[in-house]
C-alpha cells in the first residue's frame, strides 16, 4: 500500500468504536445477547423442544467429524483470500503460512465467542500491521474489513449463481430473485474497486466509508479473494448439508447450496450475537419446503453452529500460546 493511500486507509467506525461510551457499548452489547437468546429461544419453543432433543442426539460422530473437515477447509481457504487482499493493497513480505493460519483462527474464535463480531478483525488487522510498513495498524485494519466485503461479495453471488440452478419449491421468479443477488455482487465489487474515484459523488454518509478504502494496487490477487469467497461459502454450505442429509437423507446437496447460503445471508445483518435464532429461523422457514421437519432443521443449525464454535476453538488455544499479537517476521 502506497503513502498516497495512508489518508483513506483508516478502518470503517464500528457501532463500538473507541468515541461511544463504554457504558453504553456494554449497555448495547449486554442487549444484543439478551436480544439474541430471546430469538433463539422462541424458535426452539416453537419447534417441539423434545423432538429438538432427539434430532440432537440422532446426528453421528461422522456428520460431526465431515462438518469440522468442511469448516476447517473454509478457515484454510479463507487464509488464503486474507492474503490475496493484502497482496491487492501492496503488502510485499508475509509471515509465513503457518503464523497467517494460526491468526485467522483467532480472528475465528474472537468473532464467534465475543459480542460484536469484530474481536477478531481487530486481532488480524493490528498483528498485521508490519507487512504494511509506516501504514502499520491501519492498513492492516482497513484491509481486513475490505477482505470480510470480499467475503459478503462472494455471498451474494453464491447466492445468486445457487438460486438460479437450483431454486426452492414453491418460490415464483426464481430467477429474478437470483439476479438481484448477482447484482448487488457486481455492485459490491464495483464499490472496492472504485472507490476512491466514487467517493467524491457519494453522499456524505456514504463518502466517509468510501473515504476509508484505498485504491487496489494489484487487481489480480482481488479477482482471486473474490474467487475464494465463492469457495469458502461453498464450503460453509456443505458443512451445514452434511449434518442436515444425517437426519433428513431426502434433502439434495444441491438444495442445502441454496438454503445455506441464503441463512447466512439472513443471519449476516447484526441484530443477534452470531446470527443466533436468526439463522435457526431461517433454517425452518427454508428448508420447509424440502420436507424437513421444523425440530430437525434447528437441530442442523444449531450443530453447525456448535461445530463451527468448536473449530474455531483451536484459535483460542493459540491464542493463549501465541507470545504476542505480531504477526511475526516478514519472510525474505
Amino acid at each position: 500500500m502506497s503513502r498516497g493511500d495512508e489518508r483513506t486507509s483508516e478502518p470503517p467506525e464500528s457501532a463500538a468504536s473507541p468515541s461511544a461510551s463504554p457504558i453504553r457499548r456494554y449497555a448495547w452489547l449486554a442487549v444484543k445477547v439478551l436480544f439474541s437468546v430471546g430469538i433463539l429461544a422462541v424458535v426452539i419453543v416453537r419447534n417441539d423442544p423434545a423432538q429438538l432433543a432427539e434430532a440432537l442426539k440422532g446426528i453421528s460422530a461422522t456428520a460431526f467429524a465431515t462438518s469440522a473437515a468442511l469448516i476447517t477447509l473454509t478457515a484454510v481457504v479463507g487464509t488464503w483470500r486474507w492474503v490475496a487482499v493484502m497482496r491487492a493493497y501492496g503488502a510485499q513480505q508475509l509471515p509465513s503460512a503457518g503464523r497467517l493460519l494460526a491468526l485467522y483462527f483467532m480472528g475465528f474464535f474472537y468473532n464467534l465467542w465475543l459480542p460484536g463480531g469484530v474481536g477478531g478483525d481487530l486481532v488480524r488487522g493490528v498483528a498485521s500491521r508490519e507487512v504494511f510498513g509506516e501504514a502499520g495498524a491501519t492498513a492492516g485494519l482497513t484491509v481486513v474489513f475490505v477482505e470480510r466485503l470480499c467475503g459478503l461479495i462472494g455471498l451474494f453471488f453464491f447466492v445468486g449463481v445457487s438460486f438460479s440452478l437450483w431454486p426452492l419449491p414453491g418460490v415464483s421468479v426464481p430467477l429474478v430473485y437470483a439476479g438481484l443477488a448477482i447484482l448487488a455482487a457486481l455492485a459490491g465489487v464495483l464499490a472496492v474497486a472504485l472507490a476512491p474515484k466514487l467517493t467524491p459523488h457519494l453522499p456524505p454518509f456514504l463518502a466517509r466509508i468510501s473515504s476509508r478504502v484505498p485504491a487496489l494496487e494489484r487487481r489480480g490477487p482481488f479477482v482471486l479473494a473474490l474467487a475464494l469467497s465463492t469457495l469458502t461459502h461453498t464450503f460453509t454450505a456443505l458443512s451445514g448439508h452434511v449434518l442436515v442429509a444425517d437426519l433428513a437423507p431426502h434433502v439434495a446437496v444441491t438444495h442445502s447450496l441454496t438454503v445455506v447460503s441464503l441463512a447466512a445471508v439472513s443471519a449476516f445483518f447484526p441484530l443477534t450475537h452470531a446470527g443466533a435464532g436468526i439463522r435457526e429461523g431461517a433454517f425452518v422457514q427454508l428448508y420447509a419446503p424440502l420436507g424437513v421437519p421444523g425440530a430437525v432443521a434447528v437441530a442442523a443449525s444449531l450443530a453447525l453452529f456448535a461445530t463451527q464454535l468448536a473449530v474455531s476453538g483451536v484459535g483460542g488455544l493459540l491464542s493463549l500460546l501465541s507470545p504476542g499479537p505480531s504477526a511475526a517476521k516478514p519472510r525474505a
